[in-house]
C-alpha cells in the first residue's frame, strides 16, 4: 500500500505541475527571444544600443543570408572530413589525397572565419558613432579575462 500512495502522490504533483510549466514556457523555447528581440531586449547582444527600426530590418536580412552561407560552409567541412576519413582508412592511403583533402579543409575554416569577421564589418557598419562606442566598451569589458577565452558578444 505505501507503494502506491507514492506513486499516487508523484502522479497527483505531475498533474498539478503541468499547467504551470506550460504557462512558464516561452514562444520560441527557453531563453529564447524572437529575432526582433534579440535586437531590441535587455537579454540580446545589442541590448542598450538602441537600434533604429531601419537597423534591425538590415541586421535580420543580413543575418539569414549569413546563416545560409554558413550552414553551407559547414556542411562542406563534414563532408570534407567524411572524405579525408574515407581515403585515411584504406590499405594504402594515397597521400596526395589525402593532402589535397587537408588543403580544402583549410580552405573552408578560412572562408568560415572570414564570413565571421564579414559579419562583425557590417554589424559595425550599420552602427552610428554612439553605437560603435557602446559596443566597443562592452567588449572591454566581457572578453578576454585572466588569461582565459570567454564568449563575448562576437561570437
Amino acid at each position: 500500500m505505501h507503494y502506491f500512495q507514492k506513486r499516487l502522490i508523484i502522479a497527483f504533483l505531475a498533474l498539478i505541475m503541468l499547467p504551470m510549466t506550460t504557462l512558464q514556457a516561452k514562444q520560441n523555447g527557453p531563453g529564447r527571444d524572437s529575432t526582433r528581440d534579440c535586437y531590441q531586449s535587455d537579454k540580446g547582444f545589442a541590448a542598450g544600443l538602441n537600434l533604429t527600426d531601419g537597423q534591425i530590418d538590415l541586421l535580420k536580412k543580413n543575418k539569414s543570408e549569413k546563416r545560409k552561407t554558413m550552414i553551407k560552409l559547414r556542411s562542406d567541412l563534414r563532408l570534407l572530413r567524411v572524405d579525408m576519413a574515407e581515403a585515411a582508412s584504406k590499405p594504402n592511403p594515397d597521400m596526395v589525397k589525402i593532402k589535397r583533402i587537408s588543403r580544402k579543409i583549410g580552405d573552408v575554416h578560412a572562408r568560415l572565419t572570414e564570413e565571421r569577421v564579414r559579419g562583425i564589418i557590417y554589424f559595425r557598419s550599420v552602427l552610428n558613432d554612439e553605437q560603435r562606442k557602446i559596443l566597443d566598451q562592452r567588449r572591454m569589458q566581457y572578453g578576454m579575462k585572466k588569461g582565459k577565452r570567454t564568449r563575448g558578444h562576437w561570437r
